[in-house]
């Protein structure tokens, strides 16, 4: 019986890469590379991105752990949505505080504010909004840092 990638189906001749094929490894180590710059970057771990890394060993996402909690550390010490991050990453992989050698991390939860953002409602009167908008429509509320438009005026 002949192995076959879990990725493509391909037929597998060399089995260093097993279960994927050589391309579908390269491709899968690509992924798991935006995955950890985006975690670095935007702090937060999609659930498209969660079924990519459970492709990928535990020690893999215990090593990506460690660097991104380095990362934050380096960055200017961790603060609530790097912990929060972090213990998503944990809790979403079952990963124990012996195998990262970090020390236990503070419990810190998404704030309601946070929540209902995700789920595209103002904060502010609870209605449902556009993804896009800087301000509520309905109650006026901030809604995101940056909202303040700039314009030249024409001479």
């Amino acid at each position: 019986m002949t192995e076959k990638c879990q990725e493509c189906g391909k037929e597998l001749k060399d089995a260093s890469h097993a279960p994927y094929c050589k391309e579908c490894d390269e491709k899968l180590d690509k992924q798991f590379d935006l995955i950890e710059d985006n975690i670095i970057i935007y702090k937060e771990l999609r659930d498209n991105e969660v079924e990519i890394l459970n492709k990928f060993e535990k020690e893999d996402i215990v090593d990506l752990f460690k660097r991104v909690y380095k990362k934050f550390k380096e960055e200017g010490g961790l603060k609530e949505d790097s912990i929060i991050i972090l213990n998503k990453i944990k809790d979403t992989f079952k990963l124990k505080d012996s195998e990262l050698g970090t020390g236990e991390l503070p419990q810190i939860k998404e704030s309601k504010k946070d929540r209902l953002l995700k789920s595209n409602q103002c904060p502010g009167c609870e209605k449902k909004i556009q993804k896009d908008f800087n301000l509520c429509p309905y109650c006026g509320y901030k809604l995101k840092e940056d909202s303040v438009s700039s314009y030249k005026k024409e001479k």
